[in-house]
């Protein structure tokens, strides 16, 4: 009896291992060049997909939270208080950060992907957004507005004046830049989950690298089967990672 348990129990931790094998070797493959990918409809790549990389993530999660509360406890960096998600009770918790949450930032980071003009004002408006982190003068942020509209403006002319394989080249030189540049902005919004914590404490890092890395992740998705799965994808793991931060607290 235990040896069948043996022998079924290696069986799938072998093809656990070979599906994440070859997503994760795909993933990596990716990030190394991201570019435009085919939509595609496999239901069995989808699943293998979803799989390995809510693992890889919730793996990057839990080493994350492992060197902060170890920098924690040698009193390296200080703690700060989280918003209270479960302020409302853990229903609305869910149905706010499992399901509107997800759909909401889906449609703001990843949407634009993959949408060149549109991804030229995202990145515009991003950067003026930022600038409210870091200045509170009225008459920068009105200069520094102004100034990366127009910037906007002019790449969006660029880009429509570009043709054929310019405009592709272009186009796969920019997307690099603007792939992790989504996912990058998606992690720092999430600074403001710690009250009190600014750019000017490096263990910033600490709170938005796990978002970072997700993005990463949701990005891959959203090209690789379509903004819903990325969405579904987020809404999976949210509604897995809030539970566990229900009963941790």
């Amino acid at each position: 009896m235990n040896s069948t348990l043996y022998q079924v129990g290696s069986q799938i931790l072998q093809k656990i291992t070979f599906m994440m094998k070859a997503t994760l070797l795909a993933y990596w493959q990716f990030l190394k060049y991201p570019h435009l990918l085919r939509i595609s409809s496999s239901k069995k790549n989808l699943k293998n997909d979803f799989i390995a990389l809510l693992i890889l993530d919730f793996l990057f999660a839990t080493l994350v939270m492992g060197i902060f509360y170890t920098l924690l406890s040698l009193k390296l960096i200080r703690e700060y208080e989280e918003a209270d998600m479960f302020e409302w009770g853990l229903p609305v918790a869910l149905l706010l950060g499992g399901v509107l949450a997800p759909v909401i930032e889906e449609c703001i980071f990843r949407w634009q992907l993959g949408k060149p003009v549109l991804s030229i004002y995202f990145v515009m408006l991003s950067l003026i957004f930022s600038m409210f982190w870091f200045t509170e003068n009225d008459y920068i942020l009105f200069c520094g507005a102004v100034i990366l509209l127009a910037v906007a403006l002019v790449f969006h002319a660029l880009m429509n004046g570009f043709r054929g394989r310019r405009a592709s080249r272009a186009w796969r030189r920019y997307f690099i830049f603007l792939f992790y540049f989504t996912a990058i902005i998606f992690g720092l919004v999430h600074i403001t989950n710690a009250k009190g914590l600014t750019f000017a404490d490096p263990s910033f890092l600490l709170y938005v690298s796990s978002q970072i890395f997700g993005g990463l992740s949701m990005g891959y998705t959203r090209l690789k089967y379509g903004l819903p799965y990325s969405m579904l994808f987020h809404t999976c793991f949210n509604l897995i990672a809030i539970p566990i931060a229900w009963f941790l607290r």
